[in-house]
């Protein structure tokens, strides 16, 4: 069965208001199954112009359990504090 993965680059608007997501969505992320493959590290930009600093990787046993945890209730109740303190995108895609 392929993977499902979620991949975002994003930058963070506010670091204080943004830890409460950050410490919530890991516990959503592990129960959809999910790890994380990056989290956050140093970008050496080859090429091209990012759309933010900060990049996260999260694998999942497929696509439909990433679109799972995305469209949970759970992820929703927190979303929104991603949305109003950082900028960037997110994307679900399969893989291998």
């Amino acid at each position: 069965m392929k993977k499902g993965y979620i991949i975002g680059q994003i930058t963070i608007k506010n670091p204080e208001k943004y830890k409460k997501y950050a410490s919530e969505t890991e516990t959503i992320i592990k129960k959809f199954g999910g790890r994380y493959l990056v989290r956050g590290s140093t970008q050496y930009v080859a090429e091209g112009t990012p759309q933010g600093n900060r990049d996260v990787v999260v694998e999942f046993d497929s696509l439909e359990k990433a679109k799972e945890f995305y469209h949970s209730k759970e992820y929703a109740e927190i979303i929104d504090i991603r949305k109003l303190n950082s900028k960037g995108y997110i994307l679900l895609v399969e893989g291998y």
